[in-house]
């Protein structure tokens, strides 16, 4: 029996169905799910994991692939130091390509390993010792990596998928430990958003009390000297209804209005001058919009210049949205302020 198999086999060791224990893993850069990037810029990476509901006495064993929609994986590894050190062989056991994963297709398969549950103490490896409250109460990085951003520009997602593992229970008078099943729980992948003169939509609006998310498309592209423009668009937001443009630098993901506000570094909020149209009564369907022209003057203007970043997303009123914000949120976009 392989390495690879023994692990599969670690994660059942128990039905699935009575597991109480969830892992979830996010993919992050920095502390932040989605960062903007230049044409073939290096995005450095970290891996984290979190048990909920009863996490036992911490992990025991965990395995996840990693996949990424912009080119190649290499392996990742493991922190330098701390209690996943168990999990590393010698002191624990990993599957034969070891702890970075076995690189296949471009993706990464089975990244991750075991700890030393079975008290081994007459093989080479696993040759370490238990240690209980891993990933327990908190986050911890699991592993680290690099990825090279592709030269054309869009939206990519590094994510973690085929999550097994299982969790610490009790420990045997013979040293040995029994463990339970863990579920995946849901997660992260790291959004990675590569820039041009154009708009790159990414993030996640809010549904509105008519049904809708409102999204955003455009046309065009940058020009602080006046070549051209780059006009975006707001669709299906609330009928007749005053919006607001936030403007800013970064990428974010702090919470507003029931829903994520995408817009992060210098912000500023700029109130449309007229309000969302569309048909019928006031506030009840989606045939409302927005349009806004990003030319080289309105750039200027907001003090922006040549190769700077600017991410756009548009807060809508909605005041018969049932969680009571009397808000909704479109997707954002980020682009460069191009020559």
């Amino acid at each position: 029996m392989n390495l690879s198999t023994r692990l599969v086999l670690l994660a059942s060791l128990a039905p699935l169905a009575n597991a109480q224990t969830t892992l979830r893993i996010d993919v992050l850069a920095g502390g932040d799910s989605a960062v903007l990037v230049q044409p073939g810029e290096t995005v450095f990476y970290r891996v984290t994991g979190e048990l909920g509901g009863d996490p036992g006495q911490g992990l025991a064993m965990f395995a996840f692939d990693l996949g990424f929609d912009g080119g190649d994986l290499a392996q990742v590894s493991a922190p330098a130091s701390g209690p996943i050190l168990e999990f590393v062989a010698p002191r624990g056991f990993n599957n034969p390509a070891g702890y970075g994963g076995t690189p296949s297709g471009g993706d990464l398969l089975q990244v991750g390993g075991a700890m030393n549950t079975i008290a081994n103490s007459f093989a080479p490896t696993p040759s370490g010792a238990v240690v209980t409250g891993v990933a327990v109460g908190g986050s911890i990085d699991l592993a680290t990596g690099s990825v090279t951003a592709p030269t054309s520009a869009g939206v990519y997602t590094l994510e973690a998928r085929n999550v097994f593992a299982n969790a610490l229970d009790t420990q045997t008078p013979a040293g040995f430990w029994t463990v339970s099943p863990v579920e995946a729980a849901a997660a992260n992948g790291l959004t990675i958003v590569v820039l041009d003169c154009g708009a790159q939509v990414f993030c996640d609006g809010k549904e509105n009390s008519a049904g809708c998310v409102s999204s955003l498309s455009s046309s065009g592209s940058t020009s602080l000297g006046g070549s051209s423009s780059l006009t975006i668009t707001v669709n299906d937001a609330l009928n007749g209804q005053i919006g607001m443009l936030a403007i800013g630098t970064e990428a974010d993901e702090a919470p507003a209005f029931g829903g994520t506000l995408c817009v992060g570094g210098t912000v500023r909020r700029l109130v449309e001058p007229s309000n969302s149209g569309g048909n019928g009564a006031p506030g009840t369907n989606c045939t409302g919009s927005f349009t806004r022209s990003f030319d080289g003057a309105f750039l200027a203007g907001l003090g922006y210049g040549i190769g700077d970043t600017v991410v756009v997303q548009w807060v809508v009123r909605d005041p018969q949205n049932p969680d009571g914000t009397g808000a909704s949120l479109s997707d954002a976009a980020a682009f460069l302020v191009c020559p």
